[in-house]
């Protein structure tokens, strides 16, 4: 067995995915599956597809190299570089932008090209202050888009909550959202087909009926992974929590004052460290650690187990209070969150493993 791995249900996976179509579909909105977390892993792509995924979203170009003979329509979630449009266009279907200057600079390289129009979703800053035009200037922008730029194609609007400012949807800035829709289609006389109302953040507002109909896209990537809704973190009715989990090797057991000795400096990390003392204990140490993992979103299945720290690859933790006797070979397991999740999948030295 090699160790440090982390461990893919595939069929509790495809499960969420389902379920998650499912809850969608009776609300007329189509779920694009966010498959950055995954960094790029072709089987994560395949069991989307396999569970009825036909829309994918990713941040890294390299990402969709991997799976780009999917079938299915590829939207780069990312603010797109100047210096990656030509590879996007051969890439993605369409692109979430709010930079008139980059979509400007997309058209002309489509033009210049001759290269069918590239889709835009605009996005719209509601309020979490990462990328997106003001609802102020969405008109304006949507308006210079359509009339100044032939190389691209305005499909639609989009927004995100959480992920920078962690601002949570509402009502008012969802009836915000789609007023700035209205608008934009009788002013313009467009029709805009891809309303993305944000990610898994927003999931429960599908649920507790306040999604507004015009929203059709919903950008989903950690409730189906995790099988939790991102705002209450309970799970989702008919969901698994636990369909991905990590294991490590334990390589090393021992009794220690819980206090270094000496003089305090920084860490490895550039950080000065906070020790309890609280006598000595019993620690075990895995062959992992911040190369492979987010020690703050991993969640030990031995609740007795706390992790107090590590270095680059090793993670030290505190078993005193374990009912399970831990010697050198053992085996740890952790439930994961999004930061784990991501670090583990990015990293070489942890192998990725496929059960039913």
């Amino acid at each position: 067995m090699s160790y440090p791995k982390i461990i893919i249900n595939e069929t509790k996976f495809k499960n969420n995915v389902r379920r998650a179509i499912e809850i969608c579909k009776e609300k007329n909105i189509q779920v694009l599956a966010v498959t950055k977390g995954f960094c790029g892993n072709r089987r994560m792509a395949e069991l989307y597809h396999e569970a009825g995924i036909t829309n994918f979203g990713d941040s890294r170009l390299d990402n969709f190299e991997v799976f780009k003979d999917i079938p299915g329509h590829k939207q780069l979630l990312r603010i797109p570089m100047i210096s990656e449009i030509p590879r996007m266009i051969e890439l993605c279907d369409s692109s979430l932008n709010g930079d008139l200057d980059v979509i400007q600079k997309i058209s002309d390289y489509c033009v210049q090209n001759q290269k069918k129009p590239h889709e835009i979703v605009l996005m719209v800053d509601l309020g979490d202050r990462r990328e997106g035009v003001l609802p102020e200037e969405a008109l304006a922008s949507a308006q210079k888009i359509v009339s100044e730029m032939p190389g691209v194609k305005l499909i639609g609007l989009g927004c995100n909550f959480g992920c920078y400012g962690a601002r949570i949807p509402s009502d008012e800035s969802m009836d915000e959202f789609i007023k700035i829709k209205h608008v934009i289609e009788k002013t313009l006389h467009i029709k805009l087909t891809h309303i993305s109302g944000g990610n898994s953040l927003s999931l429960h507002m599908v649920w507790e009926n306040r999604m507004p109909d015009e929203v059709n896209f919903l950008r989903m990537g950690f409730a189906m992974i995790f099988g939790t809704e991102d705002m209450y973190r309970q799970t989702i009715s008919g969901m698994y929590r636990d369909a991905f989990r990590c294991e490590a090797e334990v390589v090393e057991v021992d009794y220690k004052s819980s206090m270094p000795i000496g003089a305090c400096g920084i860490d490895a990390f550039g950080h000065k460290p906070y020790f309890e003392d609280i006598g000595d204990i019993k620690r075990i140490i895995l062959g992992i650690g911040k190369l492979d993992t987010m020690f703050d979103a991993m969640i030990p299945y031995d609740s007795d187990l706390k992790i107090l720290g590590g270095s680059s690859d090793h993670m030290i933790i505190n078993a005193q209070n374990s009912k399970i006797n831990y010697q050198a070979g053992d085996v740890v397991s952790f439930d994961l969150d999004w930061g784990s999740l991501l670090y583990l999948f990015n990293s070489n030295y942890v192998k990725k493993e496929f059960e039913k």
